[in-house]
């Protein structure tokens, strides 16, 4: 689920794909996000969320450098 809308309709949306597995890393091969990052998303304020949206897309463009 794409960007879903989060329950209170503010903030910034979850990069969930529906995907939901998880790399030999940790890593989830749908939404890019770490397993403690989707676990804690729900606590998470706008500029965390924000923040892991921007390593997500540096772990998806640059794998070699972003995968650890």
């Amino acid at each position: 689920m794409l960007h879903k809308q989060e329950e209170n309709g503010n903030g910034v949306k979850s990069p969930c794909r529906g995907v939901c597995t998880l790399d030999h890393k940790g890593k989830c091969v749908g939404c890019f996000r770490k397993l403690d990052e989707i676990a804690n998303w729900s606590v998470y304020n706008d500029y965390q969320r924000g923040e892991i949206l921007k390593m997500t897309m540096l772990r998806m463009q640059l794998p070699d450098i972003f995968d650890s």
